[in-house]
């Protein structure tokens, strides 16, 4: 009956809630906008949303969405098919955050020809699911072709549930849950809802227990976060408690690959495959909310601080290593994997897509229940520079983000391309996290409290939304990330006394904003606070500081010793040698002094208009050790030359070529 009241009463509600919607009694500090509530008008994110909707979505269906598609008919018995399913273990899941990606664009734009073809897709999905509630298509049809690439594809058969950890069924099922929470929360249609209820009352009945059968069977556990989404919708608490099964699981097998050789709320440290682990932290955060539990948030705090003071990359980049030793089983090996403490290679750099993303939006959370501004920094660090994993056309990918390429004869390791990829590759899940991501990066620009609104995303848009009772617009202008002036207009109804927090990056030493013209000079690392009566137009403009600067390693981290990067904003820059810049070759000769003088200037015409920095007092070495020799004797000697640098986001946009993110300094 509580069930059916929660959807009766949300039906009727016009105003869509966030994304990620605690409930009223959670244990946050902050909490989200509305999904509808904040709309790109220009710039950066603004045009990327845009991609998304006309080049990003209707190309990963082209590539791969459409006979992931079939699988659903075939499954449901819609389709006749001699091949039976195609694509991988994952590849419900993928199709799912394809079809979310589709529905979170139409919180935003409303177009009624996206809707239907929402709800087409929405009942397809439906008419697969078997009676007794569980869905994943590849073990429903029971045979087809699944391989790593679309040249390898390989027959199976495997008609057998829960056969194996790596049949990914809790990950398909973990998606299916979270985009029917979304789906009903924008739409208010129930029927991916109704998919979702009894998805999770199978797992409910199938996983009574948080024991060893548990955890090995949950291999990829998006259906935590899930599961507390579904009780946020329902007010089931059954959902609450299974998710708890879940993560309480955690422990009862013996090595760290999918985080199961430590319980949960004793682990300390970011371990095992980093899609695995990254995916888990986001459910147990969600968990966090929904019951208080400080044991969970001692370990989530804990793991953080290891995996981004430790383990990542510059770029926010997560999962360094392709093949790593188990921290609990020195004879077993790790796919994708975090890798020791300070462990960070450049040219063999993993930091698979998804990982990366999934440890931005497990900041957001760790933002959202404490309010401390490092979560959300790490957030846009992460956001922007994990760009470079898509063409900036929107139609081709990297599955891997390494920091140094060295072009043509760069020896490939699993998933490394040359070239950004198509539809060569059946591992999709990539592709699809892209797509998601870009049309909800508005969710992730503001969130609230009583009285008070934070800034947390800048970039150009219209917000409106409630605080402290009464509505709140502001109108933002800016060109973000491309220089640091923002402009906030206040509209909205009058008298109301209220907050406006401004994220200061760290990096942002010398910022101040102004407010109807009077100066005030801010902190880096901190929200600046402006509590007002707010009038109609009200006009606060911010000034963040973008000077680059040089960003070094912490010494533990041999391989980046004696090097720096440089930075811009959020925005990490890299060398690349291309026929319009720096020939073949050349990158590895650079050094970078350690006094640059760094010009910035914007190119409207270069790689859809970037700032482009320029080290004129750099230089080059005369003399390199040759490629037959494993070492020679030192000749120091160098010219004067200027080096070119643009957002590592951009490269191997113009063909085949050398890239590095860290130089090696002259002092």
């Amino acid at each position: 009956m509580a069930v059916t009241f929660c959807l009766l009463t949300a039906t009727t509600h016009a105003q869509v809630k966030p994304y990620i919607d605690p409930t009223p009694e959670a244990h946050v500090a902050l909490r989200g906008l509305g999904m509808e509530d904040v709309k790109w008008t220009d710039g950066f994110w603004k045009e990327r949303f845009d991609l998304d909707i006309h080049h990003v979505i209707p190309a990963e269906w082209d590539y791969f969405m459409d006979f992931s598609e079939d699988n659903f008919k075939i499954a449901a018995g819609t389709k006749k098919s001699k091949i039976g399913f195609k694509g991988t273990n994952w590849q419900d899941g993928d199709y799912y955050k394809w079809l979310e990606a589709q529905i979170s664009a139409y919180a935003i734009n409303k177009n009624p020809q996206l809707l239907k073809e929402i709800q087409r897709r929405a009942h397809i999905i439906a008419e697969a699911q078997a009676d007794d509630g569980y869905i994943t298509t590849h073990t429903q049809i029971g045979h087809g072709l699944m391989g790593p690439n679309t040249a390898h594809l390989r027959p199976f058969k495997h008609p057998k549930r829960f056969k194996t950890l790596r049949f990914h069924e809790t990950y398909n099922m973990g998606h299916l849950m979270t985009l029917a929470a979304t789906h009903f929360r924008v739409t208010k249609d129930s029927t991916l809802l109704k998919v979702a209820i009894r998805t999770a009352d199978f797992l409910d009945a199938h996983f009574p227990k948080a024991n060893q059968e548990t955890s090995n069977m949950d291999f990829n556990p998006t259906q935590i976060m899930g599961l507390v989404e579904l009780y946020r919708c329902t007010n089931d608490k059954r959902y609450l408690k299974l998710a708890d099964r879940f993560v309480t699981a955690r422990g009862y097998g013996k090595d760290a690959m999918n985080q199961n050789a430590t319980h949960f709320r004793k682990e300390t440290h970011a371990v095992g495959h980093a899609v695995l682990s990254t995916v888990l932290y986001n459910g147990a955060a969600d968990l966090y909310t929904e019951t208080g539990d400080p044991a969970l948030l001692k370990s989530l705090e804990a793991i953080w601080e290891d995996m981004y003071t430790r383990k990542a990359s510059v770029t926010g980049g997560l999962g360094n290593v392709h093949n790593g030793v188990s921290p609990t089983n020195r004879f077993a090996t790790v796919q994708e994997a975090f890798g020791e403490p300070y462990s960070l290679a450049n040219s063999t750099a993993y930091n698979e897509t998804c990982a990366t993303f999934y440890g931005a939006y497990f900041s957001w959370r760790m933002f959202l229940i404490t309010g401390n501004i490092k979560y959300a920094d790490q957030m846009e660090t992460s956001f922007y520079n994990n760009l470079s994993s898509m063409a900036l056309d929107g139609k081709s990918y990297f599955y891997t983000n390494v920091l140094r390429w060295y072009g043509k004869d760069h020896p490939l390791l699993s998933l490394d391309h040359h070239h950004r990829w198509t539809d060569e590759e059946t591992c999709v899940c990539c592709p699809t996290s892209i797509a998601r991501f870009l049309t909800q990066t508005n969710d992730y620009a503001y969130a609230k409290s009583n009285d008070a609104l934070y800034v947390t995303l800048y970039g150009s848009n219209i917000m409106s939304t409630e605080v402290n009772g009464k509505r709140v617009t502001f109108d933002q202008i800016t060109n973000y990330p491309i220089d640091g002036k923002v402009t906030f207009i206040f509209s909205g109804q009058l008298h109301n006394d209220f907050s406006l927090k401004l994220r200061i990056p760290a990096w942002a030493k010398a910022s101040y904003y102004t407010i109807n013209g009077e100066r005030h000079n801010v902190e880096a690392g901190t929200f600046a606070e402006i509590r007002r009566i707010w009038k109609q137009s009200d006009k606060v403009e911010l000034y963040l500081d973008m000077e680059p600067r040089l960003i070094q390693a912490n010494p533990l981290v041999e391989e980046l010793r004696n090097q720096v990067a440089v930075a811009y904003g959020p925005l990490i820059y890299c060398a690349e040698s291309t026929k319009e810049v720096q020939p073949e070759n050349v990158v590895p000769r650079l050094l970078m002094p350690s006094h640059p003088e760094m010009k910035v200037e914007y190119k409207q015409e270069v790689l859809g208009g970037i700032n482009e920095i320029t080290v004129k007092n750099a230089w080059l070495r005369t003399s390199m050790t040759p490629k037959e020799n494993l070492y020679s004797e030192l000749n120091p000697t160098v010219k004067p030359t200027t080096l070119t640098l643009i957002p590592y986001y951009a490269w191997c946009n113009r063909g085949e070529s050398e890239m590095s993110v860290f130089l090696p300094i002259k002092w």
